[in-house]
């Protein structure tokens, strides 16, 4: 359950900030910073539902090239691309595997219970806020929640004490 609803200029902060850094050279390849494309911040929910961090994609063309996680304070926590050598996409996943909340959605429907219901999926991590993935809550008719976790094409239950709810 998230207790703590990002704020939308947040986000937009967070934005401004990714670009600031992508604009300053360190990060990423010359390709990369002249056709990328930043998209919006993304809330990364911790457990206990509180605001971990952001995550902001950039993508060329249909392709996750890298992405900034961002503190909520706008400190850096990392920069990680997807390219395997200067200049090439190729390699690089297709960014509706990993960023469509309707595709993440989907996904899940192999995990669900014929008495579930799929909820709407947000960002959190996998035991460490290294390992971002998406949480999908499925909900029993009685009201019981469980997550599924989503990253790229695979889904796959949390460790035991490891989910979000």
């Amino acid at each position: 359950m998230i207790n703590q609803t990002p704020k939308a200029n947040d986000a937009r902060r967070m934005r401004k900030l990714a670009r600031q850094l992508l604009a300053g050279g360190i990060f990423a390849d010359e390709p990369l910073r002249r056709s990328g494309t930043l998209l919006q911040a993304l809330p990364v929910i911790a457990p206990g539902g509180k605001l971990h961090s952001w995550l902001v994609p950039i993508t060329v063309g249909d392709r996750l090239a890298a992405f900034f996680q961002l503190l909520p304070d706008g400190v850096l926590m990392r920069f990680s691309s997807f390219q395997r050598r200067p200049g090439e996409i190729a390699g690089c996943p297709i960014a509706a595997d990993w960023l469509d909340p309707t595709l993440i959605k989907a996904r899940v429907e192999i995990k669900r219970g014929i008495d579930e219901k799929a909820a709407e999926p947000f960002l959190t991590y996998d035991r460490t806020p290294d390992r971002i993935v998406w949480a999908v809550p499925l909900v029993k008719s009685g009201g019981e929640v469980r997550h599924v976790y989503v990253t790229g094409e695979t889904a796959f239950e949390p460790s035991p004490g490891e989910s979000v709810g």
